[in-house]
């Protein structure tokens, strides 16, 4: 390879001299820009190396050094003449996309990152579109564009080209494994210690997460015979009430348990809640930092650790098996959907009434719920009865769209997309008016179950997962679970019930209070709900179920 490129060199150097433009052999243009991408990109990645080990240079140098033979080794790879170029622009576009959301929020891009992306609506990725990015994104851009635009490129014949491309890789693995075995006993210890330092290498750890994220989706098209599970769920005629039971389920979206007044809390963010006969449960974690993993986690019976997102969606989840066991439900969404949950069950999606005066660019407040509520209310049952509000509760970054006037308690609010241009504090009361706005939503939920004649009435409500709010640079939420804080897996948990459920269930208070500081998780979910409505199923751990002992 050296020698072709000497004599391309020489070729170049005569091509000067006649007064040609200057050709350049593909794997220099390859060299160039991986140089380039390595330097303009990684700035997060090099700060937090310099976080980790302080007055390390050798090893700072030799991880930059690996960054760039990878990133030399993925241009390598798609040098092929009419391939190059694009490739180029579309890894440093990556690359600057992600940089952006490390820079500005602090998050990851990575695999269940991408998923998240995937799977949002067009209002949701609107609400993380500013001008800053634009910038930023183009700034980023002008240096592969000039080298596109200025670096004429040589077409090698193709024998010439494969024997230059293969000498190349081999150069490249070899001085990779070179450099990974010199310094293994430095190497070892610090990606064991630091593993989320792997998510700001760019572009290669986007371009990984993309990869992998394609292979779960090529497999989603074909899938595997659907397996029902629960099947032998019922409900025994001797646990059957005169008044069916009704409980209405507020899956919360992007609450943290820290900023609930009834969890300790200084503010006032649970004015009406904390009036109530509520139980907060102030130890509770959640399954995953993002809603396309937790949401469907929390609703089958795998648990966290044995969670698998293939085998969740493609199962029978609590809500069927409830189903299955004569439990009318229904799902009243004002999300971006159920993630698969609610598929094979009544399912309304209370954000396409862009006519109402609480819904503007498709997205709405979430006292649209209250309005499907009551129509479902309307509707006298004999059987038991599950409803589901699925809330667009505390989504960021616009925090200020998730409350009404009369919920904006704190003052002043964040209206800016990008988080980071905004005062902590104006995050802060952007974020705890979107609180106030779910508080005022279960205190309506539960006036309206107060007022059943009809039904034995309970609610039961748990966030999703929680939320970063610039705590040490990270926004948002979504990063890895090993490395979250738990600002984003710390979840508000609450139960109401009437006295009539209380009575038939023969629930005692200072039972259930007595377990509000107990550790429980998304885990629970499963069990505890089939718990509420007593259905007997070999699936059912009575250990798992949160109210089980009382």
């Amino acid at each position: 390879m050296f020698e072709a490129i000497l004599s391309q060199s020489k070729a170049t150097s005569a091509a000067l001299n006649s007064g040609q433009e200057r050709v350049w052999h593909p794997l220099w243009f390859a060299l160039i820009s991986a140089l380039g991408m390595t330097l303009l990109l990684n700035g997060p990645f090099l700060a937090a190396v310099q976080a980790k080990v302080p007055g390390q240079y050798g090893l700072q140098l030799n991880l930059m050094a690996i960054l760039f033979l990878l990133n030399l080794l993925l241009l390598v790879i798609f040098s092929f003449h009419r391939l190059q170029k694009p490739v180029v622009v579309a890894l440093f576009a990556i690359g600057a996309f992600s940089y952006y959301f490390i820079d500005s929020f602090g998050i990851v891009v990575d695999k269940s990152m991408l998923q998240n992306a995937v799977e949002t609506d067009a209002a949701e990725a609107a609400g993380v579109l500013t001008i800053g990015m634009v910038w930023q994104v183009i700034g980023v851009m002008l240096f592969p564009l000039l080298c596109i635009g200025l670096m004429k490129v040589r077409a090698l014949p193709l024998k010439q080209f494969f024997r230059h491309w293969l000498l190349a890789l081999v150069l490249v693995t070899l001085s990779l494994f070179s450099l990974v075995a010199s310094g293994y006993s430095e190497l070892a210890p610090f990606f064991r210690n630091y593993r989320e330092i792997k998510h700001f290498a760019l572009p290669v750890s986007p371009v990984a997460a993309a990869v992998s994220l394609s292979s779960d989706l090529v497999k989603k098209q074909f899938p595997t015979q659907f397996m029902q599970l629960g099947q032998d769920a019922m409900q025994p005629l001797s646990v059957r009430t005169e008044k069916p039971r009704l409980i209405v389920m507020v899956l919360g979206e992007t609450a943290r348990a820290d900023h609930f007044q009834l969890n300790g809390y200084t503010r006032s963010t649970n004015p009406q809640l904390s009036h109530l006969p509520v139980y907060s449960f102030t130890n509770v974690s959640s399954c995953g930092t993002a809603t396309a993993h937790s949401v469907p986690c929390m609703f089958s019976n795998m648990g966290r650790d044995l969670y698998k997102e293939s085998q969740a969606k493609n199962s029978s989840n609590v809500l069927d098996i409830l189903q299955y066991a004569g439990i009318d439900v229904s799902w009243l969404d004002n999300n971006s959907g159920c993630k698969g949950v609610c598929d094979r069950v009544p399912t309304q999606f209370v954000f396409e009434q862009q006519k109402n005066p609480l819904c503007h660019q498709g997205q709405c407040l979430d006292q649209v719920l209250l309005d499907a509520l009551e129509q479902q209310l309307k509707t006298p049952q004999s059987s038991d009865k599950l409803i589901v509000l699925h809330q667009l509760g505390s989504h960021g970054p616009e925090y200020f769209k998730r409350s009404s006037a009369k919920d904006k308690a704190f003052l002043p609010e964040c209206t800016d997309k990008q988080l980071q241009l905004c005062a902590p504090s104006d995050i802060v009361n952007a974020y705890d008016n979107s609180i106030v706005a779910t508080d005022h939503l279960l205190a309506a939920v539960i006036a309206r179950l107060n007022s059943q004649k009809n039904y034995q009435t309970a609610m039961f409500y748990v966030s999703d997962h929680g939320e970063s709010l610039g705590e040490n640079g990270i926004y948002l939420h979504g990063l890895p679970y090993w490395m979250a804080p738990k600002a984003q897996t710390q979840v508000p948990l609450l139960w109401w019930m009437s006295e009539p459920y209380a009575s038939s269930a023969k629930l005692t208070p200072e039972c259930v209070a007595s377990k509000r500081q107990d550790s429980f998780s998304h885990d629970n979910v499963f069990h505890s709900l089939l718990g509420m409505f007593q259905i007997k199923t070999s699936l059912y751990q009575a250990s798992k179920d949160m109210f089980r002992s009382c």
